[in-house]
């Protein structure tokens, strides 16, 4: 008995022992066939599940102001897609999120049921939107258990995926020129358009692992990946000088209730473009809203008669070239001046024996005439070639005009050359008559404007640097040290512009005022106001040009767009640093202004406070007390030190960071919160 249950028990080991090792080998031979002879092949069907590869979407680079303040930035956004193919129940999909995304019903069930591998059906959510397609998306497996096709449900076949919006958080200041994009983050006008190639970001792929149910598990996209960002375009434009041009701009347009206005801001010595303000203005963050003519840069695109602003260069041909001296004196004809029987050119008041020097101060046309007249056709055209007119400055924008300039060397009739040298029958942009301006300002030396300072990559490395350059010596020191004299005269007593004056500081101007051409006739009722400066004029710090297009009430730019000068070079010039000579210090520039009448109520009132901080040209080395100072001030103590300045508030400052004391350099960033007591 225990002998035969022995055997059995070794029996029934064997057959254990002989399972097990059938076992083994099948094991094994599965094995086998799994990782040596099917092994790549499972490995690539795997991979094709797990991993995918996935789109990373081109980031546009920056644009920022000279002080590194950001104009035109990228955000992060998300936009819902489908894949129409998988979709089960797109009627049911549709009910459920029409009204969730805002879309019609009949246009979102469309989208769902055509035949294509991928649709796009809403771009750029607003995050509330995002917030509500996450909850309904979170829910649905829920609402639908079930409803499954090739082991997913229609709430993987429609998703969010992260894109970039251009957002400009200045929102219209410089708006037509920073220009806009479209949707697909493409450069469409200005400097968008003009730069796309370097701020357009290059799109590249990641790899994601996902798990059963499509989701993605790990990503291996990172946050504005900098091989997919664009470069940065770092501009001459300083914000806060922009945005007092563009705020004196509207308030003088508004209060002459004229068509549209424009200024342009140079500073001589470089080219460089410190403001270039038109109104109305245009917000690039909804472009759409907007007509075409506030869309584009007026300032490079827009021709317009120049008026007697183009006396100067007339005066100034005539002078380099030794045809006058200052003091030669002209018959004004007591301001009627034939030319031939029908042929008659009219001063604005009767003049009878001027200098040259009175002719620009009083503006006359008769006198301007003759000069041009003794200057000769030949001399007067190379020289106003040199300064630029009738063609293109080659600034870096789209669309630039070249203008109209007449070849003087060929015959034209008397009255032809007359006009011309008053700025009429030739047209000029706002940009080629700043930068002539900016030559008088410069030594007589003509640089090309310079809008972009450079281009940096996201690692901060310069990809393009554009130097000021200088084109050409258009006339002598000497004869700009003449011409500026006596264009000085023109803002003092008895001069076109006395409203041009900035209390403290000398101011070489001239003003103009131009017929608009209506059909092939000029109009009666409609003008073009302009006044151009250089402030200071000796060793100028800013070329400023004012256009005001149509103004009611008044039509001279003496009067109209002089008044507008004063205040955009006054506020301008304390930005920068630059205050009253020591024998004027009893005369303020801000006491000046508020001295003077205004355009209309300013939001930036000059008051007497209780502390002022005290004002120098010198950077500041350790960061200042700004408590109970108004946002004026501390731009003026911050702004000259080089800081990169956030404001929040309005009023009196009440707290800031870095603390009073700490040491800054330039480049550093500081943040002033005000607060108004009522």
């Amino acid at each position: 008995m225990i002998e035969a249950i022995n055997k059995w028990t070794k029996l029934r080991i064997i057959l254990v022992g002989v399972a097990l090792a059938l076992l083994f080998l099948v094991m094994g031979g599965r094995f086998f066939q799994l990782q040596l002879i099917q092994g790549g092949q499972l490995r690539e069907e795997a991979a094709r599940e797990t991993q995918k590869l996935c789109p990373v979407l081109a980031v546009r680079g920056p644009i920022q102001d000279c002080r590194g303040t950001e104009l035109a930035i990228s955000t992060k956004v998300h936009s819902v897609v489908a894949h129409p193919q998988q979709i089960v129940n797109a009627a049911q999909l549709s009910r459920e999120l029409a009204p969730v995304l805002g879309i019609p019903l009949s246009d979102l069930t469309d989208l769902l049921t055509q035949p294509r591998p991928f649709a796009w059906v809403k771009r750029h959510l607003t995050p509330e939107k995002e917030e509500a397609f996450r909850a309904w998306k979170d829910g649905y497996e829920k609402r639908h258990r079930g409803k499954v096709r090739n082991g997913r449900h229609d709430r993987e076949a429609i998703y969010l995926i992260p894109e970039a919006r251009r957002y400009y958080p200045q929102q219209s200041l410089a708006g037509a020129v920073l220009g806009f994009c479209d949707i697909d983050g493409q450069g469409l006008e200005g400097l968008e358009h003009q730069f796309n190639q370097y701020l357009y970001g290059k799109p590249k792929k990641c790899w994601n692992m996902l798990d059963a149910r499509g989701h993605i598990v790990v990503s291996g996209e990172t946050a504005w990946d900098t091989e997919a960002m664009g470069h940065h375009l770092v501009l001459t434009l300083d914000r806060t000088l922009q945005y007092i041009a563009e705020k004196e701009l509207a308030r003088g347009v508004e209060h002459w209730q004229a068509a549209g206005g424009l200024i342009l801001m140079v500073k001589p010595q470089t080219g460089d473009i410190l403001a270039m303000a038109q109104y109305p203005t245009m917000d690039p963050n909804r472009y759409m809203r907007y007509p075409e003519e506030a869309r584009r840069n007026r300032i490079v695109t827009d021709a317009l008669e120049p008026g007697s602003t183009f006396k100067v260069f007339i005066a100034a041909a005539a002078l380099d070239s030794q045809a006058v001296k200052p003091t030669d004196r002209f018959n004004c004809e007591g301001g009627e001046y034939y030319l031939g029987p029908n042929d008659v050119i009219h001063d604005a008041h009767p003049y009878y024996t001027l200098t040259v020097q009175q002719i620009i101060q009083k503006s006359s046309n008769i006198g301007t005439a003759k000069i041009a007249f003794r200057t000769g056709a030949g001399r007067l055209d190379h020289y106003l070639q040199w300064f630029g007119f009738g063609k293109r400055t080659n600034i870096l924008f789209p669309g630039e005009n070249a203008g109209l300039l007449k070849n003087l060397r060929r015959r034209h009739s008397l009255l032809d050359r007359a006009t011309c040298a008053f700025g009429q029958g030739v047209s000029v942009t706002p940009l080629q008559l700043t930068m002539a301006l900016a030559a008088l300002g410069n030594e007589g030396m003509l640089m090309e404007p310079r809008l972009v300072k450079e281009i940096v990559s996201p690692r901060g490395e310069k990809v393009q640097e554009y130097s000021p350059k200088t084109l050409r010596q258009v006339i002598s020191p000497h004869t700009t040290g003449q011409i500026l004299e006596i264009m000085e005269t023109v803002t003092q007593n008895g001069g076109t512009a006395k409203e041009a004056a900035v209390p403290g500081f000398t101011v070489a101007g001239k003003t103009g005022t131009a017929q608009k051409l209506v059909g092939r006739a000029y109009s009666q009722s409609k003008f073009n106001a302009l006044f151009m400066g250089l402030i200071p004029s000796k060793n100028p710090v800013l070329a400023i040009t004012v256009v005001i297009d149509e103004p009611k009430g008044a039509c001279y730019g003496g009067v109209v767009a002089a008044p507008i000068f004063r205040e955009v070079a006054a506020q301008s010039l304390r930005v920068l640093g630059y205050y009253p000579q020591p024998h004027q210090e009893n005369h303020p520039v801000l006491a000046g202004l508020a001295s003077l009448p205004s355009l209309v109520p300013s939001r930036w009132e000059v008051k007497k406070t209780p502390r002022s901080p005290a004002l120098s040209q010198e950077p500041l080395k350790v960061m200042p007390d700004l408590r109970g100072l108004t946002i004026r001030q501390a731009l003026d103590l911050l702004h000259r030190s080089g800081l990169h300045c956030r404001f929040e508030g309005t009023g009196r400052a009440v707290s800031q960071e870095p603390s009073p004391g700490t040491p800054i350099s330039p480049g550093s960033s500081c943040e002033v919160k005000f607060q108004s007591h009522s």
